[in-house]
């Protein structure tokens, strides 16, 4: 693609992911009629609604700190290969996962994508083989010490292996949205801590699941945050979000019918998300001026504030 440029902004792809939802939600037609200037981590979009309203958009792209040049390198190539694969993709990388910069990685990813499963509408998971190591350090108890993306299900392995085991599950980021199959990743390992080689060290199979929505158009969009969860990312993103609301109280205000207040952010999966509780525990004054706020996170909208039934002049029946 000789005219794009690379990486993209990611914030294109969350409003419209945001203006999908809205269309959805209000049953009605939008269009952007105009927006500032891409790749800052504010952004403004005046949006027609229907024939007779317009809704003023803020875009606040949460994780624009976070990047850095070896990271916006990477999302450049696998946008690249994306585009070049037909795929028009949002792709979403759980917080801290690495992303391939060359071959075989490039091409094994485009693989999964092009293989990605539907789960609800336009979202897919996409799937990259990965493997997990689960050695005996003990004969005693009965506990497995989890490292990685199954850490968060350490309990459930209690009382059902005999012996003390480390779970090294480190390239595992993310696990499928199935219970039925992430049950059944439980089951294989308690099975393979049953295995004679166990003391050794056991390779068990799972898959990283990431994911993706597909898009109108022709562009493939890489969102993400090379931080892993911790202290110190929900500390950067307090500094971040409370600095750019401050900002965006100061850009230029047109007349509205209403105005919107759209928040880009990196989850590993939409339930962990931070910046819905991080607003919560802000000054309220640094958002009052919005009728609707929305977080984007792994490719779904949550609301973080609504208004009542009817309240908005495109949500009240037209007239005659």
């Amino acid at each position: 693609m000789p005219d794009r440029l690379y990486p993209s902004d990611p914030g294109e792809a969350a409003l419209v992911l945001f203006l999908d939802w809205f269309g959805h939600r209000f049953a009605r037609s939008t269009r952007t009629v105009e927006q500032s200037p891409e790749g800052t981590a504010l952004r403004s979009a005046r949006i027609q609604v229907g024939r007779r309203w317009e809704l003023a958009c803020t875009l606040v792209n949460s994780v624009h700190g976070d990047a850095d040049l070896p990271f916006e390198a990477a999302r450049a190539a696998v946008e690249q290969r994306l585009d070049t694969e037909g795929l028009p993709y949002a792709l979403w990388l759980p917080r801290g996962a690495e992303l391939p910069t060359g071959e075989p990685g490039l091409s094994q990813l485009a693989l999964a994508a092009n293989e990605a499963r539907a789960v609800d509408g336009d979202r897919l998971e996409v799937r990259r083989g990965v493997s997990l190591y689960l050695r005996r350090t003990s004969l005693d108890g009965s506990v497995v010490t989890v490292l990685g993306g199954l850490a968060p299900l350490w309990a459930q392995f209690t009382n059902r292996v005999a012996g003390s085991f480390q779970l090294n599950a480190q390239d595992l980021h993310r696990l499928p949205e199935s219970e039925e199959e992430r049950t059944a990743l439980i089951e294989r390992v308690v099975l393979a801590a049953g295995q004679p080689d166990v003391d050794d060290s056991c390779v068990v199979p799972a898959d990283d699941v990431w994911t993706a929505n597909r898009l109108p158009g022709d562009r493939a969009y890489v969102i993400g945050s090379p931080v892993a969860e911790g202290d110190e990312a929900s500390a950067a993103l307090r500094r971040s979000l409370r600095k750019l609301l401050r900002e965006a109280q100061a850009l230029p205000s047109a007349p509205a019918d209403a105005r919107a207040l759209v928040i880009l952010a990196a989850a590993t999966e939409l339930s962990g998300e931070k910046v819905s509780l991080t607003l919560r525990g802000m000054d309220p004054t640094l958002y009052s001026g919005y009728d609707l706020i929305a977080v984007v996170a792994d490719g779904q909208v949550r609301i973080v504030l609504d208004t009542r039934a009817g309240a908005l002049p495109w949500d009240a029946p037209l007239p005659g």
